[in-house]
């Protein structure tokens, strides 16, 4: 894990993931972008309104048989609603995103060895991802940042925006590809069942 001090507060501000660039410091709230050894401040985090999730930067589970610790979250906004994804640190050194969307979770992880598909999207197209299948598309929605905290891949300030097109694959099989200004994502992972996923850690709620 590397350590590094906030240059707005000096608190302590952890990385444990290597692709980790941005983080929000968890005293100040100041937005952070790493470069090598040293942090700069692009921006601050306003104040989460409480969305009653029991997940929290520090919870722990388990995902085919791969122990993963939650280190950082995105609050996407779109017009209907919004959902969380949680960045993930996996026991043999992967990262990944927890989905976290109405009781619905999934666990996915970036496609590095793919060149998003380009195109129009819309429901019911199919999607040809080569050597992992073919999906289909469930939705497109245009999608901001509301709320970033932890540890997280890329600069996830507030308002970030990308579009963000979710697939459906064989059984419980799912895919996600991100459009944003400077990047393009593929994600590939599976839906699962709250319980599966033998969460520790979990923040204490009334009446869970």
């Amino acid at each position: 894990m590397l350590t590094l001090s906030c240059p707005s507060c000096g608190a302590n501000v952890n990385f444990q993931s290597k692709v980790s660039v941005f983080a929000v410091c968890s005293y100040c709230k100041a937005s952070l972008v790493r470069q090598g050894m040293d942090l700069d401040k692009i921006g601050e985090v306003a104040e989460l309104i409480d969305d009653l999730t029991p997940i929290q930067i520090g919870t722990t589970g388990m995902y085919k048989g791969q122990k993963f610790e939650v280190v950082g979250r995105m609050k996407l906004g779109y017009d209907d609603g919004f959902w969380n994804e949680w960045f993930t640190y996996f026991a043999d050194e992967r990262v990944g995103w927890l989905a976290e969307a109405q009781g619905f979770y999934a666990v996915c992880f970036p496609c590095f060895d793919m060149v998003p598909p380009v195109g129009s999207f819309h429901p019911g197209k199919a999607v040809d991802f080569g050597k992992y299948g073919i999906y289909e598309v469930d939705d497109v929605r245009k999608v901001k940042c509301l709320f970033s905290e932890g540890e997280l891949p890329f600069n996830a300030l507030q308002g970030r925006k990308a579009e963000s097109i979710d697939l459906s694959g064989f059984e419980d099989e799912m895919a996600t590809i991100e459009i944003a200004e400077k990047e393009n994502r593929v994600f590939l992972g599976s839906y699962v069942d709250f319980d599966d996923l033998q969460f520790k850690n979990l923040r204490p709620i009334d009446g869970w």
